[in-house]
């Protein structure tokens, strides 16, 4: 047996057709109180469009839309979403201040600005970096220090509880460190990073001696006094205490 026809499909094209296709479906379906999915598949299926012979409107604002009154198309000026990967973007529109501004938080922006202030160059960008890594591998010493071969750790890592009529119980799953965990770990952390300290010292000395005429005393002894500090880091029979001495250039030679 046929499905009969909803009396809602006709009333809706003669809604459509009365607004010379100026209404939405979902308006329609208000209007008539019926699902806008019905409606738009009854317009579809029904070719509503065809039947009143309206063209639909080419890719763009909807019609009688006032947004794009003034745009004469295509992205705004300095708009960078068009770039795809491999494509070259003129440098002068990253050196633009404007530009960055768009794109960096404030307190980055200021960052770099007190950066070019201060008349850092290159090497002592570099040797701020050097300070701030080396600093770091001295501050894990007694964060990851393992005392002895008895040294356990032991934390929570779930916790559920369950109630019911009778009594209450939690489960709680614990995550175990033994000592030889831990000191792998801490090996592993600190070659790491022990290397890459050696590899910005390395790009240092490249640096310092590409530029030694105009070099600072001070930028060319003070890695020479790290090297030793970190040789000392890195020696297994050395239990002695590691002195840190980081050389400010004097005024005179800024």
């Amino acid at each position: 047996m046929a499905r009969k026809r909803n009396p809602n499909r006709d009333k809706a094209f003669e809604l459509y057709k009365s607004k010379e296709g100026d209404i939405t479906p979902k308006a329609i379906a208000e209007n008539l109180k019926e699902s806008a999915a019905n409606i738009r598949t009854w317009k579809s299926q029904d070719k509503w469009n065809e039947q009143l012979g309206i063209k639909k409107n080419e890719r763009g604002a909807p019609k009688n839309n006032k947004n794009a009154i003034g745009n004469s198309g295509g992205a705004p000026g300095g708009n960078l979403n068009a770039f795809k990967h491999g494509n070259r973007i003129p440098e002068e529109r990253f050196a633009s201040k404007k530009f960055l501004s768009k794109y960096l938080p404030r307190v980055t922006e200021k960052i770099m600005d007190e950066i070019v202030e201060s008349g850092m160059s290159s090497l002592d960008i570099l040797w701020t970096n050097i300070q701030i890594q080396f600093t770091a591998i001295i501050r894990s010493q007694k964060i990851m220090h393992v005392k002895t071969h008895n040294d356990i750790s032991k934390e929570v890592k779930k916790k559920k509880s369950y109630v019911d009529a009778k009594m209450e119980s939690e489960d709680i799953e614990y995550e175990i460190q033994f000592a030889w965990d831990k000191q792998e770990r801490f090996l592993v952390a600190q070659s790491k990073s022990v290397q890459t300290l050696m590899n910005m010292i390395r790009t240092y000395e490249e640096l310092l001696h590409k530029n030694w005429d105009s070099a600072t005393e001070a930028q060319k002894l003070r890695v020479d006094k790290l090297k030793g500090e970190v040789d000392k880091l890195t020696k297994k029979d050395d239990t002695g205490p590691i002195k840190i001495e980081f050389i400010k250039a004097s005024n005179n030679n800024e």
